[in-house]
């Protein structure tokens, strides 16, 4: 492929960068915590970790010096491999889901790396750019919107002139009419200084500084100026006050730089065809997912935010939705609630979100008690074998198990209304999940003897996603689940 492009020449700093990510553990291993030892694995170790990073120095040089792309007029051209040549040609039929990331040493260069997703799985699931001008990230994103709109059309030229004039306007309405992008959500500074709360950000400022000062300890010895320090300090509550609003101030500051470098420039917007998201202060984030890729809704509430009636909502996509180890498909993890359920309604126009659900009978509530306890029961024995003086926690392990069986019975829910199938499951936290008749690609009925006995089972539905997306709601009625069978085979 001489006439194909090569990324930007940071692509080698990306590559590499993400090679030293990717072993930065062994370097904690081998340079900090065992740094004053003399083991032969060790040495033999290091010796190894630096040879490695040499080697990789020349390799990313190498790999962008033979890796070509061109862009065709219905796929994606790669050449690439050192040794061995490999030719990958992706259709653009095929890319579920475009992602960009910018991290810090991208910004100034005006770059940014570039993902594209397909519904294939292992390492032909998705094509990353490693680097490349904004201008040209933005090209290949339009050659992709270029291409979808032409198939479109094609398609809707296709129809049979036969059908009605209302069947022709139902198909004129599907074709996508691109207008401005719809900003629906963007954080306020309430918003951020609530997130930074609830995230609790700050919760992890403690293990950093013991890490800190473990590390230190074991080249520095500071252990006896630390009970010096403590001496001192017990001496005088005036100074123990002090030393606490010092660290409480600390700790917020550094859950608020946290959260604001993640959530600074949050934005949601969508288009009539995709939706976007944008997240991240140094290492800038873009996603944008088709809607009709979306196969399914999830409300989720944990304890706390179920009080303060806040709710994160989290696509279901039949294209991966993890980008670099992080997960992406979050609407906002601290969204109000009734705001939750609008934002579905405004991104995704083909789904509805109902509060009123139907409740469980208190037949389910007594099937959970006589269900065997397992937890508790392991619980307890590793309790009495290993700590047989704690054995008054056995009684704490017991509430907690028939408290969480009594929330998940208030939590759970079960409602189908028109192609709509939404239900409700959790415990301490709930989870709402919303999904369509035609986006379910399995249902499953499932009942055991105890449930028969009771009049109950279990139903579970099954998405396309990467993975596989399996929901499972039980304890309901049977005739609720016939409810939910009856409705799943009206698919077309």
């Amino acid at each position: 492929m001489q006439n194909g492009k090569r990324m930007h020449p940071m692509a080698m700093i990306a590559a590499y960068i993400k090679t030293v990510k990717e072993v930065f553990f062994l370097f904690i291993l081998l340079f900090i915590v065992n740094i004053a030892s003399h083991a032969w694995w060790v040495e033999l170790g290091r010796v190894l970790f630096i040879a490695y990073l040499v080697y990789r120095l020349f390799a990313v040089v190498l790999e962008w010096m033979r890796t070509r792309y061109v862009l065709s007029e219905e796929a994606v051209e790669l050449d690439q491999g050192v040794f061995t040549r490999k030719h990958r040609s992706i259709p653009y039929q095929r890319v579920q889901n475009v992602q960009s990331k910018t991290p810090f040493y991208l910004q100034p260069f005006g770059l940014t790396s570039l993902t594209l997703e397909t519904g294939a799985e292992g390492d032909e699931s998705s094509l990353t750019f490693g680097a490349l001008k904004v201008e040209e990230a933005k090209r290949i994103e339009e050659t992709l919107n270029a291409y979808r709109n032409r198939t479109t059309h094609k398609e809707t030229e296709a129809v049979s002139e036969e059908y009605v004039v209302d069947e022709q306007m139902e198909v004129e309405q599907d074709v996508p009419i691109h207008h401005k992008k719809t900003i629906h959500f963007t954080p306020t500074r309430k918003d951020i200084l609530k997130a930074s709360v609830l995230s609790f950000s700050y919760v992890l400022l403690i293990p950093v500084l013991l890490s800190i000062f473990q590390n230190i300890d074991e080249v520095y010895d500071v252990s006896t100026m630390a009970e010096d320090a403590y001496d001192f300090l017990v001496r005088s509550w005036y100074l123990i006050l002090a030393v606490i609003v010092v660290f409480i101030l600390i700790a917020v500051s550094f859950g608020l730089i946290r959260t604001y470098l993640k959530y600074g420039k949050y934005e949601i917007s969508s288009d009539d065809e995709r939706i976007y998201i944008r997240s991240g202060v140094l290492n800038e984030q873009y996603f944008s997912i088709r809607k009709q890729n979306v196969q399914a809704v999830k409300i989720e509430q944990s304890l706390l935010k179920r009080m303060l009636k806040l709710a994160e909502v989290k696509l279901v996509s039949a294209g991966s939705l993890d980008f670099a180890g992080e997960e992406i498909n979050s609407l906002y993890p601290f969204l109000p609630a009734d705001r939750a359920y609008t934002l579905i309604e405004e991104l995704l126009p083909g789904f509805e979100v109902k509060t009123d659900m139907e409740r469980l009978p208190r037949r389910s509530l007594v099937a959970r008690f006589i269900r065997i306890p397992w937890i508790w029961l392991i619980g307890t024995g590793l309790l009495i074998f290993f700590k047989p003086e704690l054995w008054f926690l056995s009684f704490v392990l017991l509430a907690l198990t028939v408290f969480y069986r009594i929330m998940d019975y208030n939590v759970t829910r079960f409602l189908t209304h028109g192609k709509f199938i939404q239900f409700r499951s959790g415990g301490f936290s709930a989870t709402t999940f919303i999904t369509t008749r035609n986006k379910v690609i399995e249902f499953e009925l499932k009942q055991s003897r105890l449930k028969k006995r009771f009049g109950l089972a279990t139903i579970e539905t099954t998405n396309r996603a990467k993975p596989v997306h399996v929901q499972t709601l039980a304890d309901i009625t049977s005739d609720m689940a016939q409810e939910a069978f009856v409705w799943y085979s009206r698919r077309e």
